[in-house]
């Protein structure tokens, strides 16, 4: 009977470690391979394969079809990975067989072989052309683990990996050969994601602007600066795939609270909040993501919500090469997401070979509507001023739920702060409630280091109880090494206490945590304009203003470092800018008159501050900045009148008397001197 070639779906399986598994036990392995036999041969009938050959502990099937092929593979994992279980490997590939008698032969079946050759117990490993036919058949996740080279193969193969829920994705670390070319793509959820396109030469120029500024700053602290720690992990939101939509807040939230139990460990790097989320929706790379965070793996993920149930997927990636290292996908009902949280933690964790979350992560609430409401006040909070409003309304409603809710106490807190430092609301009213709030949380969770960074805000920017905000601050580090805005408060202490060096070192931290995170960098850019470091703050305000074209912040930064140096003419230019992105915030426009006075340009910087004079609610707030700009215009009583009337209200930027060169003018002023005085900095 001449050869008969034919095209056929290939599955060779074998067992790992069965000649060890036989020394240690011949009844226990001769017990497995039987098990193994005989869910292989039932499955295979049920998908209309046929068995060719045993190979001692190893089995060559074929199918006509890629689908069942898959199914079968999977169906005999899940089976064999239940006790007493079965260590296979399975790979499947699609190829020329050729029969001749007895025996069957051909590169298919040898790739098929190699292929299952590089899994682990628990894993299936199908190539590209299998991948062709499982494309209208979402109920299969393959993700992909890198093109290999085979021998005889001419070029390299792309291999995948089936994600399914309860099979195992081999790490990077476990396979027997790594790829020598990046994949070309990831597939899951039943499709290959389509990229959205957010202006790719802008996000260029941004990365310029930011390399250029890490260059700078890594000249100054040295090359070992730049390292990326082995230990290190960005966690990236997780992407909203739910049919209606709506649940981003959700996805935001499952990604903050691994964040925050990742941070707990010492051992590891975990890149800030801000910077991580800074790339939602974007097509930057892994490679390129690692670069800008410092971090040598990203945790991404995306939720799909409908009704009661939830699937969350989470894929970790080795920023070095874009590989993935590790992939699951979890299936609950609603109310099980603090085990969704755990599972993906801990996972994490263990593929970074760190310190285990030994405890895992703590039901936030036990209320699930409570916890809802939380996720809601949290987004908005990313926000920062402009959602504090509605943050505190949504983390209120969480209380009514669940009024033992630490994290809403703390969340609220955090939301009063951003109140009183935007001055939407007067000192005298935010920051205590801020205390109030930060209080009640730490009453429920002594541990919670977020509520005693907000207090230790508290007791800097409104109490200005130097001891107490030092001792705060330094406990939220020992609580959490990762808490950035605690050293952002601790370079403040440190800065009125007459150090600014070591406040640049301490705002430097923060922002090596959230490198994109705008009010780090801007703080660490007015440290340094108060130190006279002029061009690093330059820089810094230079890469935020390509990073946030729209806000006004950076402008305002801009124009602050001019100002001092005395190029007044240019400081309005960016002053009036940050009027405009601000659409005339009081602060904008008292900086603006401010250093019109100085420009010669008096009669619009009065023009300007008359209408402010009469506003409530400056006159509440009691802003300093209304003092330099009375001062500039020769109106010196009313400067320091104004001055006075903030240290009574305790405006939160009155701790910048004795630091900021804006008031040198001012300084051999009796009562000016006398505020500093009543101040007792440190």
């Amino acid at each position: 009977m001449p050869p008969i070639r034919r095209l056929a779906a290939i599955m060779f399986a074998d067992i790992a470690g069965y000649t060890a598994m036989m020394q240690a036990n011949e009844n226990d392995g001769m017990r497995r391979l039987k098990r193994f036999r005989a869910v292989l041969d039932e499955s295979v009938e049920k998908h209309q394969g046929r068995v060719l050959q045993h190979y001692g502990d190893g089995s060559l099937v074929l199918f006509d079809s890629a689908v069942e092929a898959v199914a079968s593979a999977k169906e005999i994992q899940l089976a064999l990975l239940q006790e007493p279980k079965v260590p296979l490997r399975i790979g499947i590939h699609i190829g020329d067989i050729v029969t001749e008698e007895d025996y069957i032969y051909g590169d298919g079946v040898n790739l098929a072989s190699r292929v299952e050759s590089l899994g682990v117990p628990g894993s299936i490993l199908i190539t590209e052309r299998v991948i062709h036919d499982l494309r209208n058949h979402p109920q299969f996740e393959p993700v992909s683990l890198g093109k290999f080279e085979f021998k005889n193969v001419t070029e390299p193969m792309e291999v995948f990996a089936l994600a399914d829920t309860g099979i195992v994705v081999p790490r990077q670390s476990e396979l027997a050969e790594r790829p020598k070319v990046r994949p070309s793509k990831q597939w899951g959820s039943g499709a290959i994601p389509k990229g959205r396109i957010i202006g790719l030469a802008t996000l260029v120029v941004i990365c310029l602007a930011i390399a250029a500024w890490l260059f700078r700053l890594g000249q100054q602290q040295g090359r070992e600066s730049l390292a990326i720690p082995d230990k290190s992990i960005a966690v990236l939101p997780f992407r909203d795939l739910s049919p209606e939509g709506g649940q981003q807040y959700f996805g935001d939230g499952i990604a903050e609270d691994i964040l925050n139990a990742l941070a707990q460990s010492r051992e590891m790097k975990v890149a800030g909040r801000t910077s991580s989320f800074s790339f939602r929706g974007t097509e930057i790379s892994m490679p390129e993501i690692g670069r800008k965070l410092g971090v040598s793996t990203v945790l991404e993920g995306s939720i799909r919500r409908i009704g009661e149930q939830v699937r969350v997927t989470a894929q970790l990636i080795n920023t070095a090469d874009g590989y993935q290292i590790w992939s699951q996908r979890y299936d609950r009902q609603i109310d099980d997401i603090f085990a969704i949280q755990d599972e993906i933690a801990q996972a994490v964790a263990e593929n970074l070979k760190v310190i285990l979350l030994h405890e895992g992560i703590q039901p936030a609430t036990r209320n699930q509507e409570a916890y809802d409401w939380y996720l809601r006040g949290r987004h908005m909070l990313s926000q920062r001023s402009d959602g504090a409003e509605a943050a505190v309304d949504f983390f209120q409603r969480a209380l009514e739920l669940d009024p033992d809710f630490a994290m809403a106490y703390a969340g609220l807190g955090n939301a009063y702060l951003w109140l009183g430092w935007s001055n939407i609301l007067p000192s005298r009213e935010a920051f205590p409630q801020a205390r109030t709030y930060a209080g009640e949380a730490l009453k429920r969770d002594s541990t919670l280091a977020y509520a005693h960074s907000i207090l230790g805000s508290v007791h800097l920017w409104y109490d200005w109880d130097w001891p107490a905000a030092r001792q705060a601050l330094e406990k939220a580090i020992a609580l959490n090494p990762s808490e950035a805005g605690a050293y952002l408060d601790l370079g403040w202490y440190y800065a009125v206490a007459g150090d600014l060096n070591r406040a640049i070192l301490q705002m430097e931290k923060a922002v090596s945590i959230d490198p994109l995170n705008l009010e780090y960098n801007i703080d660490l850019a007015d440290i340094n304009r108060m130190a006279g470091h002029y061009e690093k703050a330059r820089d810094i305000g230079a890469a935020m203003q390509e990073l946030y074209p729209d806000n006004s912040e950076a402008y305002w930064l801009l124009g602050l470092v001019d100002y001092v140096q005395g190029n007044y003419k240019t400081a309005v230019g960016y002053f009036r800018e940050s009027v405009r992105l601000s659409k005339g915030e009081s602060w904008s426009v008292m900086h603006l008159s401010m250093a019109q006075a100085k420009a010669g340009q008096q009669v619009q910087a009065q023009q300007q501050l008359l209408p402010l004079e009469k506003d409530t609610a400056v006159v509440n707030a009691a802003f300093v900045e209304m003092a330099p700009a009375y001062w500039n215009l020769g109106q010196h009583d009313k400067a320091l009148a104004w001055l006075e009337r903030s240290f009574q209200q305790h405006a939160n930027w009155m701790i910048s008397l004795q630091m900021d060169p804006i008031w040198d003018e001012m300084r051999k002023e009796a009562r000016f001197q006398e505020l500093v005085e009543k101040m007792k900095f440190p």
